[in-house]
Order: structure tokens, then C-alpha cells, then sequence
């Protein structure tokens, strides 16, 4: 049972990050792609990042155990697309330029997942006490 719901986080996580990517990219600002205005490649950037966030604090909150480890076939799963798409020629930006958004997207999941266990642990008073002196 901890096996298939460590699973469905990461299924479900991968899902929301994957939406919130789309809507950041595509619906919001579509057609935004390396040589746009910088302005906009850099609200893209942070949009699309805290929205990945919002996947990892997902897949972290429903992870039974170990969220952190959950996060690694997401990792490994942008890193695939990424890389993929860069020798499909679907994205037209150098490889430079496509690593960092793919590593943004990673960075925003693992930010996200720490913020989303953050609030977690507050909104349920588990995790560290502190001793009061």
C-alpha cells in the first residue's frame, strides 16, 4: 500500500506540475521561447518555477514517507523531456538556455515540496518542538 501511494504522489505531482506548466506557458504567455523580450522571458521563468513548485509540494504532502526521494523520478522525468525536446527541435533556444529552464522547473518542485511540508507541519503541529528556556 505505501509502495502505490508513493506512486500516486508522484503521478499526481508530475500531473499538477505539468498543468501549472502549461497554464504558465501556453495559456498566460504563449509562444514565449528563447529571443523573446527578456521581460518576459523572466516573469515565464519564475511563473512556470513557483508553478512547478505547486508539484512538488503536491508530491511531497501525499509522499508516505521520504518526500524528498519522491521528487527524483520527477527530476528524472524533466530532465527526459527536456532533453528531448532540445534534439526533436521543438524548442529553438540553445542548450544552455533549455538545461536552466529545465533545471528551474526542478528547483521550483524541490523548493515547492519543502514549502508544502513546511505548511503541512504547521497546519497539523507535527514536526520539531522547540524547548522554551
Amino acid at each position: 500500500m505505501k509502495t502505490l501511494r508513493s506512486v500516486v504522489a508522484i503521478i499526481i505531482g508530475y500531473a499538477v506540475m505539468v498543468a501549472g506548466g502549461w497554464l504558465g506557458q501556453e495559456s498566460v504567455f504563449p509562444g514565449t521561447e528563447y529571443g523573446s523580450p527578456a521581460l518576459q522571458l523572466l516573469t515565464v521563468g519564475v511563473l512556470t518555477s513557483v508553478l512547478a513548485g505547486t508539484g512538488g509540494a503536491v508530491t511531497a504532502v501525499l509522499a508516505p514517507s521520504r518526500p524528498y526521494l519522491h521528487l527524483l523520478p520527477m527530476a528524472v522525468l524533466i530532465s527526459i523531456e527536456t532533453i528531448s525536446l532540445f534534439v526533436t527541435g521543438r524548442v529553438r533556444g540553445p542548450l544552455w538556455f533549455e538545461l536552466i529552464a529545465g533545471a528551474s522547473l526542478i528547483a521550483g518542485a524541490v523548493i515547492g515540496a519543502w514549502v508544502g511540508l513546511h505548511l503541512k507541519r504547521r497546519l497539523t503541529g507535527t514536526g520539531r518542538q522547540t524547548a522554551v528556556v
